[in-house]
């Protein structure tokens, strides 16, 4: 009898510790569809691969944008924080000059021709709504399985086509890719841009579109170059310039 006992224990853990697995809570990762979350994947593959993304917690990229009812082309460089909504915007060409701050801690600030002035709350509202749906924020998010994001299958431009649509935690569709056969991404569109894509580049061991249109060709862009880091921008970057403020600063004193 003692030895039965003796057997019985282990027999005993082994079911509380299976009981115990059952009502674990799932691990987090990306929701929704499984085909969907699998096909975001395979495009994170083409675009260096999970283990690459992965690592990002910031991104550089340098573009050249034409717009149709701009004398200028200007070059722009955009600093992206993967981790949280910041970017860093400047764009400048031989006649205009633009710096950018967008960030939860300072909303949004920007410096045109030496003119300082800030971001109204509905812009700061939607850029905020906006932010996690950028092309490479949705390439991070789905290598590090983000459960931020649901990912779900829904017709897309083509006859019997398909594109992968990316929802936040309330459920509101805001952003959506279109993939090719290689499953590259073709086009890109969150709820207020829409962008075809052209081929894939690589720059470093990252591959992404090398330029992009809006549907009716009247904003395009070419890649110049991308550089990803492991690290997060410096959180200076997003503060806005001292000798546009100070005199703010003044009056909190007085």
């Amino acid at each position: 009898m003692q030895q039965r006992a003796w057997l019985t224990v282990p027999l005993l853990l082994c079911a509380v510790l299976l009981s115990g697995q059952e009502k674990a809570a799932p691990a987090a990762g990306l929701r929704g569809d499984p085909a969907a979350i699998a096909e975001a994947e395979a495009m994170v593959a083409t675009m260096g691969g999970r283990e690459i993304w992965a690592k990002l917690k910031s991104i550089h990229f340098v573009h050249e944008w034409r717009i149709w009812n701009r004398a200028d082309s200007y070059v722009e460089n955009e600093i992206l924080d993967l981790t949280v909504p910041r970017s860093w915007i400047e764009k400048k060409s031989e006649i205009n000059y633009s710096v950018q701050g967008f960030s939860p801690e300072h909303k949004i600030w920007r410096v045109v021709n030496d003119e300082f002035s800030w971001g109204g709350d509905d812009e700061f509202r939607m850029s905020t709504a906006r932010a996690p749906f950028h092309f490479v924020r949705l390439a991070r998010a789905i290598a590090i399985g983000d459960p931020f994001y649901e990912v779900r299958f829904v017709e897309g431009d083509f006859k019997g086509s398909r594109r992968l649509e990316f929802r936040g935690p309330d459920g509101v569709p805001r952003g959506w890719m279109q993939l090719n056969i290689r499953k590259e991404p073709l086009a890109w569109a969150t709820t207020e841009y829409r962008y075809t894509f052209g081929p894939m580049k690589r720059f470093g061991n990252l591959r992404v579109p090398n330029w992009a249109t809006t549907g009716n060709g009247a904003v395009t862009y070419e890649m110049r170059s991308l550089t990803g880091s492991h690290h997060a921008p410096d959180p200076s970057l997003f503060v806005p310039p001292r000798e546009f403020t100070k005199h703010k600063e003044q009056e909190k004193t007085e």
